[in-house]
């Protein structure tokens, strides 16, 4: 499986907050959003999508950065 990791603005009291999407190769793939503190538990959050799901997510986080025309 190949997995696409990035890393987050640092934010207070918050060691590392990271996303990764992973293709599972059956045309799904995981999106996993994981939040890691001192002394405490890690937040993890795991959400499965089709190809055509992802797609959406892409178009509309390309669509909220904007291609500079504004």
């Amino acid at each position: 499986m190949a997995t696409y990791e990035f890393v987050a603005m640092d934010e207070p009291k918050v060691i590392e907050s990271s996303v990764s999407i992973t293709d599972n190769h059956d045309g799904t793939f995981m999106l996993t959003a994981t939040k890691s503190f001192p002394r405490k538990n890690d937040q993890v959050v795991t959400m499965k999508f089709t190809k055509n799901g992802l797609a959406a997510i892409s178009g509309l986080l390309m669509m909220l950065v904007g291609d500079g025309d504004e």
